[in-house]
C-alpha cells in the first residue's frame, strides 16, 4: 500500500531588527524585533513595512570618537512619500517630486513621534545644514542615504536629532531619530549620516 503524503507548505519570510528604547523614542540595536510575513494557502498575509536604521559617526582629528545605530520613526507624511513614489506614473498617481533624501541635523531633544510634521531647532549654518544624500543600494530590497557635514563654525554643536526631508527647504518630514547619546561635534569635526531603509 502505498501513503501519498500531502505537504501544505507554508512560506515564512523573517526580517529581524535588533531593537531596545532609547532615551528619546529612536531604538538603539540590542534585542531582537521580528518582522514577519506568512502566506499559507490563501490565508491572511501580512507584509513586512519599511524599516529605517540610522548610523551616525563622528571623526575628530581623523579618529572616530563616535558610533550608533538606531532605529527610526518614519512619520505619517514619510509613509504618504512613499505610497506617492511608488505610484509615480500611474493615473490619478500623487505627486512625488523625491523621496526621502534631505538629510537634517537638530538640537532638539522631545520624543519622536508619526505624528510630527517638523525637525524642531534644525541646524542651517557652519556647514550643518540641510543637505541632499547620496543614494547607494545596499541589498536588492534596501538602500542607504548618506552624507557627511563639518562643523566650519568657531564653537562646538551638540547633536540630538536628525531628520529626513524629501526638499532641499520646507517640505515633508520622512523620518526622525533622537540620538540615545547626544553627539559633540566640534570645530572641523565630520558628521557622517548613514540611513538604510529595507522593505
Amino acid at each position: 500500500m502505498i501513503g501519498l503524503i500531502v505537504l501544505l507548505a507554508t512560506t515564512v519570510f523573517a526580517y529581524s531588527v535588533a531593537t531596545k528604547p532609547s532615551n528619546g523614542g529612536g531604538n538603539v540595536v540590542s534585542v531582537s524585533d521580528s518582522y514577519n510575513y506568512e502566506e499559507a494557502q490563501g490565508g491572511g498575509n501580512k507584509a513586512p513595512s519599511w524599516i529605517g536604521m540610522v548610523q551616525v559617526l563622528v571623526v575628530h582629528n581623523g579618529k572616530l570618537v563616535y558610533d550608533t545605530l538606531q532605529h527610526n520613526t518614519i512619520t505619517n507624511t514619510g509613509e504618504g512619500i512613499i505610497s506617492a513614489c511608488t505610484a509615480r506614473g500611474a493615473t490619478s498617481a500623487p505627486a512625488c517630486a523625491s523621496g526621502g533624501v534631505y538629510i537634517a541635523l537638530s538640537t532638539d531633544a522631545s520624543v519622536t513621534s508619526p505624528t510630527d510634521l517638523t525637525c524642531a531647532s534644525e541646524l542651517a549654518t557652519n556647514g550643518l545644514g540641510r543637505a541632499l544624500g547620496t543614494f547607494s543600494p545596499v541589498t536588492t530590497n534596501s538602500h542607504k542615504i548618506s552624507f557627511t557635514f563639518t562643523n566650519t563654525g568657531t564653537t562646538p554643536v551638540t547633536i540630538t536629532k536628525v531628520c529626513m526631508f524629501d526638499a532641499a527647504s520646507g517640505g515633508s518630514l520622512f523620518a526622525e531619530d533622537v540620538l540615545s547619546n547626544t553627539a559633540s561635534v566640534a570645530p572641523n569635526d565630520q558628521i557622517t549620516i548613514n540611513w538604510t531603509f529595507t522593505h
